[in-house]
This record gives structure tokens, C-alpha cells and sequence, in this order.
């Protein structure tokens, strides 16, 4: 007999959503810059150091599913380092959140399923000058 397919039990969590790699690599656009997926538990978190340099910075890529609440730390080895984080399918390409006004920690909750994309930057002042900065970012999803 061929296997019949098996419904979740009802509590079971759901899988996550693919990465919407191409998506995010729109938002790749200085030469030097990179793109990561991060991966960790559905529900869990996931920390990581990373450089800015002139323009360049990694471009971090987190799959997040409807209902479940993204959660952003960035800590900053100068006042001059921010972040901003966009929906991968927004055509805009418009962040949602905006660290230089909005500060230093996000939280968002996802009504879709969908890839968000976390962008450290420098503001163009310090980035014409090729200037260098550090961060902390810890991720996670509940």
C-alpha cells in the first residue's frame, strides 16, 4: 500500500518559509557586500559580529513565518553605525524599520510569510571616507 500523507498534530509548529535568496539579493548593492541567510531554531536566536567598511557590510537574510515576531538587537562600536530591515518582496525595496531614527532594537511581527533583510550601513560621510566600524547582532524569532 502506498504511505498516506500524515496532517501535523494540532500544536505542532509549522516550518519556516524558504529564504527569498533572489529577493534579497537585490538589496546586496555595494561591491564588498555580502549576503547571509542566517539560520537557527524556529524559535530561538542567533548572534553575530560583523565590520562596516566604507560601503560595504553583510546583508543578512532571516526567514520568518506569519504570526511570529521578529526581534533585533544591534550594538554598535560607534555612535555612527545603524541598521535597517525590509521586506525582501516589497518592490520598494523601503525599510520598515529604520535604526538612525528608530534606534537600536526591532520588533516585528509578520503577517506573512516572509524574508526580511538586515542591513547594517554607515552614514555617506563616514562611508566617502572609507571609515570602519564594528557591531554585535543578535536575532531572533518568537
Amino acid at each position: 500500500a502506498a504511505p498516506q500523507a500524515v496532517a501535523p498534530a494540532s500544536g505542532t509548529t509549522q516550518a519556516l518559509p524558504a529564504v527569498d535568496a533572489a529577493a534579497a539579493r537585490a538589496f546586496v548593492r555595494e561591491e564588498g557586500s555580502t549576503l547571509e541567510t542566517l539560520t537557527f531554531e524556529r524559535v530561538g536566536s542567533v548572534t553575530k559580529e560583523g565590520v562596516v567598511k566604507g560601503y560595504a557590510a553583510p546583508v543578512y537574510a532571516v526567514p520568518v513565518a506569519s504570526g511570529q515576531t521578529l526581534k533585533v538587537a544591534f550594538k554598535p562600536s560607534n555612535a555612527n553605525l545603524y541598521f535597517n530591515i525590509s521586506d525582501a518582496a516589497a518592490q520598494s525595496g523601503a525599510a520598515v524599520f529604520r535604526g538612525e531614527v528608530d534606534g537600536e532594537t526591532a520588533e516585528l511581527k509578520a503577517s506573512k510569510d516572509t524574508t526580511y533583510v538586515i542591513t547594517p550601513y554607515q552614514p555617506r560621510a563616514m562611508a566617502r571616507r572609507d571609515e570602519t566600524g564594528s557591531y554585535t547582532l543578535t536575532v531572533s524569532r518568537s
